[in-house]
């Protein structure tokens, strides 16, 4: 039996003459942040010239696809062999070692992460080609350690992110020698071994409007039950919420009601709900909070997703980050509660890092990072790493 539990009344805060948002533009850039489906994959370490990272593509079924990031982290340590030719004279010689590192996607995917990197060694005297000394190494030398690039897309209208396949990267370093002094009469060459991973993010938005009140919907597995908790914001009195699941994060059902009490209307009020599945089913649950108006409006939370089979194993993670816009501060809300240690960065469009926090989750589904000081009004990218688990969000926010 599903049970609805009587509404937590907790005055969290009160709204005083502030005005309901509802139904605003999921997108984006403004209104409702779309929500963030993220998927992450790392590579081994290899010295091939490219190695390729597979994600899933983004299924139609789930919502409309509005925007995407595209994020990778490697580390590149490269080996440098320089030869002397020369049959008769010692020659001096400076090298200039020159390397890029690329992530690439397919046609049409808009994503192309570039880093640059250089060293120069020497100056250095060889020795005649065949006599001791002709040749020399340089390295192992960290040139690439843990760089990071972003790539963004709006709006894709292509099919390579759309479907129920895969999409795939290309990752590689390459580049050479080359002589500042001493002539051309020489070989070298570097190897690379290199590592890293990439992670992409689809930020969709469902295909009915998104509910600007319901926040923080976590979802636990509990013994043989689920333990669903959310909170409203700005309660409404006459308001329904139906508890929804689905099997396929398409076509839902509804497993419960919740109604708002009038004795709450203009305050945070929570709510949780214990939901029983079939103990036969056996796959992912996807769940979400509709919500019906007095006025008749229906509008949906985002979804969280949990294994009720494998409630030790890591779930399916979901987040949103909120206020979008921003003004003073910026949280992170996970759909179930995190433990470890995390790094916040509030990361400019040029790579800067402007802001950053460091600070340890136990048991907690929420990041907070105060805008102090407050930076220059425009758009920024918010990453939060999650240092113990190797796993890392980035949303794109505005600041104004």
């Amino acid at each position: 039996m599903n049970r609805v539990y009587t509404p937590l009344f907790i005055v969290i805060f009160v709204m005083v003459n502030t005005p309901r948002v509802a139904f605003a533009q999921c997108n984006c850039s403004a209104g409702v942040p779309a929500t963030p489906l993220t998927y992450y994959e790392s590579f081994p370490s290899t010295t091939a010239s490219s190695t390729t990272i597979s994600f899933p593509q983004f299924a139609p079924s789930i919502g409309e696809l509005n925007c995407l990031t595209v994020w990778d982290t490697a580390t590149g340590v490269t080996s440098t062999t320089a030869l002397n030719k020369d049959l008769i004279d010692s020659v001096e010689y400076t090298f200039l070692l020159a390397l890029t590192a690329n992530l690439k996607g397919p046609a049409g995917s808009g994503i192309n992460i570039s880093q640059s990197q250089n060293r120069t060694y020497g100056p250095v005297t060889l020795a005649p080609l065949g006599q001791a000394g002709d040749d020399t190494t340089y390295g192992p030398d960290t040139l690439f350690n843990n760089v990071t690039g972003l790539g963004s897309v709006s709006a894709p209208s292509a099919s390579v992110y759309l479907g129920t396949g895969n999409v795939n990267f290309n990752y590689s370093i390459s580049g050479g020698v080359i002589t500042t002094e001493g002539g051309a009469n020489y070989t070298a060459g570097p190897a690379t071994n290199y590592w890293g991973s990439v992670a992409i993010t689809y930020y969709w938005c469902p295909n009915v409007a998104l509910a600007t009140t319901i926040q923080d919907l976590t979802a636990t597995p509990q013994g043989k039950s689920i333990f669903l908790q959310w909170i409203i914001s700005n309660q409404q009195p006459n308001t329904l919420y139906e508890i929804q699941v689905s099997q396929d994060g398409k076509n839902f059902y509804d497993a419960g009601q919740a109604e708002a009490d009038a004795a709450s209307a203009g305050a945070s009020t929570k709510y949780q709900y214990q939901y029983y599945p079939d103990p036969t089913y056996v796959g992912k649950l996807y769940f979400r909070v509709q919500e019906t108006d007095p006025s008749g409006k229906v509008s949906v939370s985002v979804i969280v997703v949990v294994d009720p089979n494998d409630p030790g194993a890591d779930q399916a993670i979901s987040y949103q980050t909120f206020p979008n816009p921003a003004t003073n501060s910026l949280q992170v809300q996970f759909n179930s509660n995190q433990t470890g240690h995390f790094l916040v960065q509030l990361v400019a469009t040029s790579g800067q890092i402007v802001q950053e926090e460091d600070l340890t989750l136990a048991g907690a589904s929420q990041i907070r990072l105060d805008l102090s000081p407050k930076p220059a009004s425009g758009l920024y990218f918010l990453r939060t790493s999650d240092l113990t688990h190797n796993r890392s969000y980035v949303t794109k926010v505005f600041v104004q």
